[in-house]
């Protein structure tokens, strides 16, 4: 069985002094090892929720969510978080803020820093480790970022918009990269992206979610020929037709709040 992350029944809603609302109803997903899922939806339907309730940094109403049939929280090392903004810290080093996330975990012994370095030779940082993320351009940062996470090691990459803040031609070329990491480190990934294009040139599968309360609408498997990168899959008619499929399965949503 290749099955890591079960989402079985989960229901999130939020309470306040006078009123309740339901973010999330009846969710039910699986996902395998080594895939990489894509969650695309109208605004406010708990793209970024469901990434926070898998970290295990919110607990669902009810249901459960398990990875490799373990509780997530924030205590164990079962989820790496990539942001949209990379929050490397100014006044340290690269070499230093590839440790942070080892530091914040009592993980910084000498095999854990050498898996960082070699991981940052493997991926093109090396020759910047000395420089500080003042000097580096917003993608080099992000692949900064990216590497940092994967030297704590993590079951999943939980991935939140992080080529969004970056420019059009950036964004490809980090597409390219980051994928091509995540695969050579047989990582499992989700995305969460407002980016049709972006998700369908990534991912195994899309999983489009209805307006709130969010539940699943569609799941759509990409199918690519897996020699694609990022770039030459956006390319493709089966691209251009799978997102006005699911450009019009959103918008259909959206008219529901109209």
């Amino acid at each position: 069985m290749n099955e890591l992350v079960k989402i079985k029944d989960l229901n999130l809603i939020y309470q306040s002094i006078d009123s309740e609302t339901t973010a999330l109803e009846n969710l039910n997903l699986t996902i395998d090892k080594n895939e990489f899922i894509s969650i695309v939806g109208p605004s406010g339907c708990g793209k970024t929720t469901i990434l926070s309730l898998i970290s295990g940094l919110i607990k669902p109403t009810s249901g459960e969510i398990t990875i490799l049939d373990k509780t997530p929280n924030t205590k164990n090392d079962l989820c790496g978080y990539m942001f949209q903004r990379d929050n490397l810290l100014p006044w340290r080093s690269i070499e230093k803020n590839i440790y942070f996330g080892l530091e914040i975990k009592k993980q910084c012994s000498t095999d854990r820093k050498e898996y960082a370095l070699d991981l940052a030779k493997k991926y093109g940082i090396s020759d910047f480790l000395k420089k500080h993320p003042s000097e580096l351009s917003g993608g080099m940062r992000q692949r900064v970022s990216l590497i940092r996470t994967l030297a704590l090691k993590p079951e999943l990459l939980l991935l939140d918009e992080p080529f969004s803040a970056l420019d059009y031609q950036t964004r490809l070329q980090l597409c390219d990269d980051v994928y091509d990491i995540i695969k050579s480190e047989n990582k499992t990934a989700i995305l969460v992206t407002h980016d049709i294009q972006e998700a369908i040139s990534m991912s195994d599968r899309i999983i489009v979610l209805t307006a709130r309360p969010g539940t699943i609408k569609a799941i759509h498997k990409t199918d690519f020929d897996s020699d694609l990168s990022p770039f030459e899959r956006r390319q493709t008619d089966k691209a251009k037709g799978l997102f006005d499929i699911i450009w019009q399965e959103i918008q259909n949503e959206k008219q529901k709040n109209i």
